[in-house]
Order: structure tokens, then sequence, then C-alpha cells
């Protein structure tokens, strides 16, 4: 009996320590819960902080924005950055005034070039660089005005000057006015007796006038012809100086051959850029002891003081090729001088007059499409057609001709420097 009652005992103290046990726990996991409730609210208020904040700062910088747009007023849309989209997370601005920076800094670029500035790097810097530009419009307007000014003043003391001399010029007319009636008066008086001497010295008066408007009509006419003359003997001259600056004697040569090789078709001659040379000029090659034509050569590659020249149609390539000393002529080119040329008389192909002449610029001379002083060479071509049409006038009976040959210009017919021309 006494042993029951010791277990029964037993059994609900450790019931109780269960009941303990599990109480305690579940108060320590209370507490635990409890703890963590109170961090996940400190979160919450902290992220409902930073939410609120972050609300503050956005519309802080929604309505920066749209002041900044206002002041600016350039409306426009921005999508960010160049190749940074990805980070935006398809996020995109809504603000009211939003601008597009690219737009604005174009606004400010064109705004200085219109104003003729050079670029600036910021607002200020464009705003002051444009008031700096306006201030400078500013003084010089205020320098104009005072010119203005200035020139009114002048204008004030002239026209002052004017009146005075017009009421001085009035009161002359005036005592003018007053002698010659008291004039008239003695002259009524003695008319009687000096009428046929007055008629005598009018009609004496009369002839002196008529010779003098003779003779004035004489010396303008004069003077006329000979202020002509001083002209065309003026350009007479002028054409004479630029003629004898481009003659030279037909076996003068133009330059010569610096370095050649037989079977070479390239050389090296005496002339550059120093002496005007052009590429694509073509100079006849000649044998210093024989005035005969052996071969061409035609400028390709020009230096300061050589050019490289390519060889051409040789009579005798093998025996008598380009050689060192072979002098070189061509009449359409003088050393160190640009020809002023007129194309005279018709020209057909292949030698077309607009291609004849923009071979002549690209040598290095000028061509002129009229007969005037300061023209030095004239190309004569073939016979013009005559007014008919049914036939062919003669070139040399041109004026341009005639005038030409009055200016001493130098001619050179298109036949015998065809082989010297290569369109």
């Amino acid at each position: 009996m006494h042993n029951r009652q010791s277990g029964a005992a037993h059994v609900p103290m450790t019931f109780f320590l269960l009941l303990m046990a599990m109480f305690l726990g579940a108060l320590g996991y209370a507490f635990v819960m409890q703890s963590d409730n109170g961090e996940l609210i400190k979160q919450r208020d902290a992220a409902q902080l930073d939410a609120k904040t972050l609300k503050a700062k956005d519309l802080l910088i929604e309505h920066y924005v749209a002041d900044i747009g206002a002041v600016i007023g350039k409306p426009g849309k921005y999508e960010g950055r160049q190749g940074a989209a990805a980070s935006y997370g398809g996020a995109v601005l809504l603000y009211p005034g939003i601008m597009n920076p690219a737009e604005v800094k174009k606004a400010m670029d064109d705004s200085l070039s219109t104003a003729g500035l050079s670029a600036a790097s910021s607002l200020e810097n464009v705003l002051g660089s444009l008031a700096t530009r306006v201030g400078q419009a500013g003084e010089r307007v205020k320098a104009i005005e005072a010119e203005r000014d200035k020139a009114l003043e002048e204008k004030s003391e002239v026209d002052r000057k004017f009146q005075t001399a017009q009421a001085e010029a009035s009161a002359k007319a005036n005592e003018f006015k007053t002698n010659l009636d008291q004039t008239r008066v003695d002259y009524e008086t003695a008319k009687a007796e000096k009428e046929g001497r007055i008629n005598l010295v009018n009609e004496s008066l009369r002839t002196k006038s008529d010779e003098l408007t003779t003779e004035k009509e004489r010396a303008a006419l004069k003077e006329k012809d000979l202020a002509k003359e001083i002209v065309n003997h003026q350009n007479h001259n002028s054409a004479l100086i630029a003629k004898n600056a481009l003659t030279k004697p037909p076996n003068v040569a133009d330059g010569k051959i610096l370095v050649a090789k037989n079977g070479i078709p390239t050389a090296f001659i005496n002339l550059g850029r120093k002496d005007m040379l052009q590429p694509g000029t073509v100079f006849q090659v000649k044998n210093p002891s024989n005035s005969s034509v052996k071969g061409y050569a035609t400028v390709t590659r020009v230096e300061e003081e050589r050019a490289e020249v390519s060889l051409r149609d040789f009579v005798d390539p093998v025996g008598d090729f380009a050689r060192a000393g072979d002098l070189l002529f061509n009449e359409l080119y003088t050393p160190r001088v640009s020809r002023t040329i007129f194309l005279m008389g018709r020209f057909t192909a292949p030698h077309n007059k607009p291609e004849l002449k923009n071979l002549l610029v690209r040598l290095g001379n000028k061509v002129v499409d009229k007969m005037a002083p300061g023209v030095d060479t004239v190309i004569l071509g073939n016979d013009p057609v005559n007014e008919a049409g049914d036939g062919f006038a003669s070139v040399q009976e041109s004026d341009e001709f005639k005038r030409a040959s009055d200016l001493r210009v130098e001619f050179i017919y298109l036949a015998t420097i065809s082989d010297l021309i290569k369109l």
C-alpha cells in the first residue's frame, strides 16, 4: 500500500515538471518571437521612413525638374544614357517639364553659333558669352549713335552756315537788284544815244560767245581723243611688256633632261615647282645638235627642283633614245611665267574649245573669253563660219585679230602645237 502511494505521488510530479518545461519553452519561444516581431517592426518603421524620405525626395526632384523646365522652356523626352537602358529596369521619367539634355545643349550651341561665338561648356558660360556679345553690340550701337549725333551736329552747323550764306546772298541780291534798277534807269535815260553802240557791242559779244563755245567743244573733243590715245598707248605698252616676258629665241630650250637610261620609259628633267611646272605638260625632245623632234616627254610628277616625265613616240628608240642633256621645248610654256591666253577662231574635235581651255588652265595658264589688253598669247584655230552660214570667214580679217595685232601679242597656230596638247 505504501509503495502504491509513493508511485502515485511520483507520477504527478513528473507530469508537473513536464508541464513546467513546456510552459517555460512556450514562454521562451514567445519571448523570441516578441523580440523578432519588435525587430521587424523597427525594420518596417525604418522602411516606411525611407519610403517617405524617397517619396519626398522624388517630389522634390519632380518640382525641381518642373521648375527648371519652366525656366528653360525646352520640353522633350529623356530616355537615359546611351547603352545604360538595362540599368534602369524599364523605368521612365514622367515628370512635368522633363527635357532632353542633348536638345538643350544643341539649343545652347545654336544660339552661340548664331551669335558668331564658339561653343561653351555650361549655361553660365553660354549666357556670359551672349551677354558679352550683346554688351559689345550695345557699345557698338552707342558708338554709332555718337557718330550719328556728331553727324547731325555737323549737319546743323552746315545748315546754319548755309542759312547765313543764303542771307548774305539775299542781301547781295537785293543790293544788286537796287543797283540794277538804278542802272536800268540810267540806261533808259541814255538809251536813245547809246542804242546803236549797245547793239554793236551785243553783236560782238554774241560772236565771241559763239567762238568760245566752238573752241570749248573742239578742246573737249581733242581732250577726249588724247585721253583715249593715252589709254591705248598704256594698254599697248602693258601688252608689249607682258609679251617680252614670254618671248625667247626659237632655239632656246625650256629645260633639259637630267637623267635618262636607254630602254626605260621615264626620265628626270631640270624643271620643277619653282618653274611653275604642272603635271601633264608635254615637251618636244630634241638633240642639242639637231633641231628635229626625236620624241616627246609628258610630266607625270613634279618636285621642287625637278620633275619626272614619261617618254613616248621616239623616232629611233634604240639608237637615239632620250639621254641626259637632251633639250625640251614647248611653245605654250615658259619657266616661272603664267600666260594669259585667248582662243581665237573655230576649234573642233579633238581640240574642242572647252577641253582645250581646261587643259591650258590645268597647265598653269589663264584663259580669257575676250580679246583685251593683258592678253599675251593668242592661239589661232580654224576660220569661223561666216554670218550667212554658207562658208568661212578669214580669222585674220576679224576685229579680234586686228585688235590682237595692235597689242603685239604672240600668235600660235593650233596646228603647230597639236603634238604638245594631250587632252
